[in-house]
């Protein structure tokens, strides 16, 4: 059952780790109908200005519980580049309803490339809101679901401004709670150790998995872990292997 805007809204200023985000983040979309989330925290002016190959991960705070091979393509294709929904957010301050046909009549070569895709992916559509901070910082939700086109479009028509509030309220509580106070100095040294272990977790491997493959114990697999996140000042694997990537350091 969805919970009243009130009741989600109530415990925000509780949620001090990532992890309590993550989970009200999903717990809350999903009582929606949308089954996966995505928020990204970066520098509007940074999309605006970036050009291929230039990263744009120096201040990101990145919340997904999309699959970790998806988001790991995206990146490494450099993605956040030409993904034509991510530069409408640039623009807009309202939600942005996106289906594989989103402006398919003005798309280049690698935004249609992107779309088509994200579509073979499974993200065949999606909300995303923008939300434009005092300090020039861009949130950015990007809301999926395995629902049918037909009520995909019924709930999001309903529910589209009550969730736009919703992801006000997270990206403020967001920021205030997970923003590194110091932009982590570029580049970042990682050991040949660490850049095989984040190489295999791009690939979704459980850090079972990884020490399997490495011939090393899970514990010490996950201490290599929180080594890398601590060097990047992020909270999770994942987070950390994007910035890895965008900075050329998981290159083969």
């Amino acid at each position: 059952m969805k919970a009243s805007l009130e009741a989600i809204l109530s415990d925000l200023d509780s949620l001090k780790s990532e992890a309590l985000i993550r989970s009200k983040l999903a717990a809350t979309f999903d009582a929606y109908g949308y089954n996966y989330f995505t928020y990204a925290g970066l520098d509007a002016d940074e999309i605006r200005d970036a050009t291929p190959g230039q990263p744009l991960l120096s201040d990101l705070i990145y919340l997904t519980n999309l699959k970790a091979e998806w988001v790991a393509h995206y990146l490494e294709s450099d993605y956040a580049h030409v993904d034509p929904v991510v530069r409408e957010c640039t623009e807009q301050r309202l939600p942005i309803r996106w289906d594989e046909k989103f402006k398919a009549n003005t798309r280049n070569t690698f935004e249609a490339q992107m779309m088509d895709d994200a579509w073979e992916n499974g993200l065949k559509r999606g909300l995303t809101i923008p939300v434009h901070g005092p300090r020039g910082e861009l949130g950015i939700f990007s809301l999926n679901s395995d629902l049918s086109d037909k009520e995909f479009h019924k709930i999001t028509s309903a529910k589209k401004y009550e969730l736009q509030v919703i992801a006000y309220h997270f990206h403020d509580s967001i920021q205030r709670n997970l923003r590194a106070e110091k932009t982590t100095a570029l580049p970042v040294p990682l050991t040949d150790r660490e850049v095989e272990i984040l190489k295999w977790t791009v690939e979704g491997k459980t850090a079972w998995e990884v020490g399997t493959i490495l011939k090393i114990s899970e514990r010490t697999v996950n201490f290599h872990l929180q080594n890398v996140m601590e060097k990047f000042g992020v909270h999770n694997k994942t987070h950390a292997a994007a910035k890895a990537m965008h900075m050329g350091l998981l290159s083969a």
